[in-house]
């Protein structure tokens, strides 16, 4: 019998091999990139995939009147990260009041006391008038004032969680990788 050599064989051996290495050690951080980009988005998009989010109940005075919800500090958005735990990725927010937002509900407030600063004008169009003082370095004088034990109902504002659109836009790139390092 005659023995024919396979040509290309060592090439796909290699890509395969290049495939391999792929998705043992860079879908993960595919996964991660993807996700925490995703949920980003949200922020820019105003709700979770194509559910929109629900509108403040009161306007802001100002420059953040027209300001997108979530967003005023940025801080909530920019603490999306990832992290790899053997063959999972987590994604997650390390902000305190991350899940409030995400899921929604009820927050306790007990009753406390505060001090209110108030701040006598002597010259502009509120002399002699007593208003609110920003800090206590303009206070003419402060009180103590009870505010009384209070809920406050957040809405819920999903940014994080599981998407068809995320699992689509992984998938999608994943495929996309795997057919460029096949092609190499």
């Amino acid at each position: 019998m005659d023995n024919q050599n396979v040509s290309g064989a060592d090439k796909m051996i290699n890509e395969l091999s290049e495939m391999e290495r792929y998705i043992q050690e860079d879908v993960f951080t595919v996964i991660g990139v993807e996700s925490v980009n995703h949920f980003k988005e949200n922020f820019q998009n105003e709700g979770f995939d194509d559910k929109k989010w629900e509108s403040r109940k009161t306007k802001r005075s100002g420059s953040t009147n027209n300001q997108k919800i979530l967003t005023k500090s940025g801080d909530l958005a920019e603490s999306i990260d990832y992290r790899v735990e053997g063959s999972t990725v987590v994604v997650s927010s390390d902000l305190p009041y991350s899940e409030i937002h995400n899921e929604g509900g009820t927050i306790h407030v007990p009753e406390k006391e505060r001090v209110v600063t108030h701040k006598v004008h002597t010259g502009g169009k509120y002399i002699g008038k007593t208003l609110f003082a920003k800090n206590n370095e303009n206070a003419s004088f402060s009180k103590k004032a009870k505010v009384g034990a209070h809920d406050i109902t957040m809405p819920k504002r999903q940014f994080m969680g599981n998407s068809p659109k995320l699992l689509e836009s992984i998938n999608n790139k994943i495929v996309r990788d795997l057919i460029r390092l096949g092609k190499s």
